[in-house]
């Protein structure tokens, strides 16, 4: 998995916001706000393909006290808040996708 292109974080107001740019402006339309560890994450996921288990184990690393599992269960979370707002390239199309044949064209 990574991260597509055009995107980039913003502290605002002691809030982290996932801002747009570019052709991603018509792609990304809600604004999407993220804790400080997901912050902290999307500084690795920014420059690097990754996996679920990567993160967990970054989280892991960097904080004290919290589960393994508890750790898995926030990930899929966030994963799924990027994935539903197509910020994650995960290799799953999502939409609606129209596929036009030759030769079936009206006239």
């Amino acid at each position: 998995m990574k991260l597509k292109d055009g995107l980039i974080l913003r502290e605002v107001a002691g809030q982290y916001v996932i801002v747009p740019t570019g052709k991603r402006v018509r792609e990304v339309t809600s604004i999407v706000y993220i804790s400080s560890s997901a912050a902290y994450l999307w500084d690795y996921m920014k420059d690097h393909e990754f996996e679920k288990e990567e993160l967990v184990q970054r989280i892991l690393e960097h904080y004290e006290g919290v589960t393994k599992e508890k750790v898995a269960e926030d990930i899929d979370k966030f994963l799924k808040t990027l994935a539903d707002n197509n910020i994650l390239d995960d290799g799953i199309v999502r939409g609606r996708v129209f596929v036009r044949l030759p030769g079936k064209d009206k006239k």
